[in-house]
């Protein structure tokens, strides 16, 4: 009697442990939910923010220039090409041969005039303003008749023998070579290959002033042409 009642006991007691460890175990087991969660901070109906590699178009830093849609495309002048005449007028200097700042006084080009002179006006701006006019004939025909059958001068022109302010020099250029001026102009003849041209330097108006500081000693300027007119005797000998 007494072994029954306690196997009966000991059976109560086995059942109370195993309830209890059912219980333990089903609060260990993971709550039922999704396999995947979502990034942190993207809800899903979030849009996602696009990212680029560093270096990719999109990825440009503020201090990278950037094209300007108004911009004109830049041009660049071109210069205005010399002129060159037709022969015979090619006998005479370019402008540019006569040095830096020389130019054509209103676009007087070398050309040929109905006596058969062919002329041209030049006109010179640095160190100072001044004009070069310059007239060449060959020594034939009608301009050797006006010469009195002779191309070598070597004299003043009658016309200026009468005037007592003329002065003159012989300079060293082609065959023959005479100068003379009166006041700012000076003038040269000059004989070389079978031609005569004469050179007229003429500073500008407001500069003709003698005694003004911004026109060079009349020395200088006779020094200037001399060498004008070695230049231009030096192009007929070559041409």
């Amino acid at each position: 009697m007494r072994r029954r009642d306690y196997l009966r006991g000991l059976g109560a007691i086995a059942g109370i442990v195993g309830v209890a460890g059912c219980s333990s175990s089903a609060s260990e087991e993971p709550a039922a939910g999704p396999t995947a969660q979502e990034p942190a901070g993207n809800a899903p109906d979030e849009p996602r923010t696009e990212r680029t590699a560093p270096g990719s178009r999109l990825s440009r830093t503020a201090d990278e220039p950037t094209a300007d849609p108004t911009a004109q495309p830049t041009t660049t002048a071109t210069p205005t090409p010399i002129p060159t005449p037709e022969p015979p007028a090619n006998r005479l200097l370019l402008a540019p041969a006569l040095g830096t700042g020389w130019g054509y006084a209103s676009d007087s080009t070398p050309r040929i005039r109905d006596n058969g002179t062919i002329t041209a006006l030049y006109r010179g701006t640095q160190p100072y303003t001044r004009t070069l006019r310059t007239r060449l004939w060959r020594c034939e025909g009608r301009t050797l008749d006006a010469l009195g059958g002779t191309c070598s001068l070597g004299t003043l022109p009658s016309r200026y023998r009468s005037r007592d302010d003329i002065e003159t020099a012989s300079p060293t250029i082609g065959e023959t070579a005479f100068a003379w001026w009166s006041g700012p102009r000076t003038d040269i003849e000059v004989v070389a290959a079978d031609h005569v041209f004469r050179m007229s330097h003429t500073p500008l108006a407001e500069q003709a002033d003698e005694n003004t500081a911004r026109l060079p000693s009349r020395a200088a300027r006779l020094t200037e042409l001399i060498g004008l007119a070695r230049q231009q005797a030096e192009k007929l000998a070559s041409d």
